[in-house]
This record gives C-alpha cells, structure tokens and sequence, in this order.
C-alpha cells in the first residue's frame, strides 16, 4: 500500500485532481489509457470539502480536514490524502499529518498564481521526502503555456533544492477540470498518480 499526500497553497486544485482521479476509475479510463489491472474505489472521503461562495468565475474552496480516496489496482491498495492549504491549526494539523504519512508527495502549484505566495505554503512544512511530484495545474488558464512553465519549472526546482534540499523527480503540466480540449492534460493528472504508485 502507498500513502500519497497531495499539498499545495489554498485553492491550487488539490480536491479536483482527487476528483478527476476518481471518474477516471469510476468510467474505466485507467484501465483503457494506462492498459492497468482493474481499478476500484474502496472508499472516498470529500466531507471535509466547502465551496465558498464567490463573485469571480474561480471555484473557492476550503478543505477542513484532509479528503481521502482509498482505490485499488489490481490486487495493490493505496491511498490519497489531499489537505487544506490555510493556516488554520485544524487545517494544518492535517498538513503535518499528512507530510508524514505519506511516502510519495505530489506538490500542486496553480500556473495562475503567484509563485512566491505558494512557497510560503511549503515553507512552514517540516516533513517532506527528499525527492518530490510537481503538478503545475490550471494550464487552460495560460496564454502563453510553455513560457510559463518554464519560468515556474525553474524556480520551483530551485527553491526545492537550495532551500529545502529536495529533488524534483517529475513535472506535470496539468489541468484538473474536465475542459473541452484540455483531456491530454486531464490525462497527465491520472498518469502522475499512477506512476507514482506503480
């Protein structure tokens, strides 16, 4: 079994990649993209998920206590832990909680966002594996995709390793909301959770 802790700043899409993973199963499309074993959810956990109620067109959430989906490939089970990113001590309970639980990290920074705001996150974690997952999500929100990610890639692999001696092992460019014409990126959310896990 492999425990794997999705972190990342409030509202960078933690919850809808947990999602996307999920109707991934629940449709048969691990087994048809990733040629897998059979794939099935055990259980799910999103109680700890509000929307906030907004004026703007973005989806603000607030995850209370980490969200959980326990599936299985084949006859191998893991689990996925995808903690709030405020500073609440309930939120950051489960934080730390999950910084040390989990054997993998995937580290989610949004692509329309600050960067320097989403280090602040990871600066207050004490716990993480000496070698770490990027997903740079929010892709459909980017005009010019490739400059950006670049720009983002470099400097998350440098605060990585200058400041918290941690290696970058894989970058994906992701976007976690089902978007027409974005389903090569909707892919890339599944197969960074898969390899992972395999």
């Amino acid at each position: 079994m492999v425990n794997v802790g999705i972190l990342g700043d409030v509202s960078v899409g933690k919850t809808t990649i947990l999602r996307l993973f999920v109707k991934f199963i629940e449709q048969g499309m691990l087994e048809k993209k990733f040629k897998l074993n059979e794939c099935s959810i055990v259980k799910t956990d999103f109680s700890g998920e509000a929307t906030l109620p907004s004026k703007s067109a973005s989806k603000e959430t607030k995850t209370i206590h980490p969200n959980r989906v326990v599936f299985q490939i084949g006859d191998k089970m893991h689990t996925l832990f995808a903690p709030g990113g405020d500073n609440r001590p309930l939120v950051r309970m489960g934080i730390v909680t999950v910084s040390r639980i989990a054997r993998l990290i995937i580290a989610v920074f949004d692509l329309n966002k600050d960067l320097d705001s989403q280090f602040n996150f990871y600066d207050k974690i004490r716990f993480i594996p000496k070698k770490i997952h990027v997903a740079l999500n929010k892709a459909d929100l980017i005009k010019d995709l490739n400059k950006k990610v670049d720009d983002y890639k470099k400097r998350i692999e440098k605060y990585f390793k200058e400041k918290r001696k941690i290696a970058v092992e894989e970058t994906y460019v992701t976007v976690a909301e089902s978007i027409e014409g974005f389903e090569d990126h909707n892919d890339k959310c599944a197969k960074m959770i898969v390899t992972l896990v395999s």
